[in-house]
């Protein structure tokens, strides 16, 4: 009796799952190997980018230093701009109002200036101030304000080009034409005093004019007094 070990039940052998075949193997080893090749060469051309930056930065940033420290010339200090207007306000009107109180201020305070200091516009704001007064009937000085004829002789001598006007006056004592004749006399005789201190004669005109432009009252012996004079205008 024969027996048949070839087992043979017409069912078809299926396939097995695990393929250890010499060509997947190799597919896997080539895979990998390809990876790694990919993965280094991505760490190289990263390492390079990142060396090629740090020399360029540093390169840089050595320039810079040897620049500056080698040219200080080249640094320049910040210039602070010019404000033109400061809280909505245009500077060039609050100038022109510090200048008009300026003008008021050596006006009415001539003492305080510095003779030779003071700009025209500002001699000019002495324009009608008082040098001198005078005793009544009189062409001779009572009283001198010595400051301000020190500054008029050295505006006078700094600006060739100006001159100077002398008015007259007198109170209204006495007749009319005796105080014209007297305020005549007192503007003459400041006049003098001018040329004694070297101003030339023909920068100066003297015009008298009696009992006009009052600048007190005739009414009291004080206010007689300060009509006793002479004012000045810068022309």
């Amino acid at each position: 009796m024969a027996f048949d070990l070839n087992k043979n039940d017409g069912s078809k052998k299926e396939p097995s799952k695990f393929d250890l075949s010499k060509g997947e193997i190799e597919k896997t080893a080539s895979a990998s190997r390809n990876w790694l090749i990919g993965l280094f060469g991505i760490l190289v051309l990263g390492g390079g980018i990142w060396y090629y930056s740090s020399v360029k930065t540093d390169t840089g940033t050595k320039t810079s230093i040897q620049n500056v420290s080698s040219d200080p010339a080249s640094v320049a200090a910040p210039v602070e701009p010019t404000k033109k207007e400061v809280s909505g306000m245009d500077t060039s009107t609050a100038a022109d109002s510090t200048k008009v109180k300026a003008e008021e201020i050596a006006k009415n305070n001539p003492d305080t200036a510095t003779p030779g200091k003071l700009q025209t516009a500002a001699f000019k704001a002495l324009n009608h101030a008082v040098p001198v007064t005078f005793f009544q009937g009189s062409s001779s000085f009572a009283s001198t304000n010595k400051v301000l004829i020190k500054r008029i002789v050295a505006y006078l001598t700094q600006n060739p080009s100006a001159s100077i006007h002398i008015d007259g006056y007198a109170s209204s004592d006495g007749p009319i034409a005796v105080n014209q004749q007297i305020s005549q006399a007192r503007a003459d005789a400041f006049k003098n005093h001018l040329t004694s201190l070297n101003v030339e004669t023909s920068r100066i005109t003297a015009t008298g004019k009696g009992i006009e432009n009052p600048v007190a009252s005739n009414k009291t012996a004080l206010g007689r007094k300060k009509n006793r004079r002479v004012e000045i205008m810068f022309l």
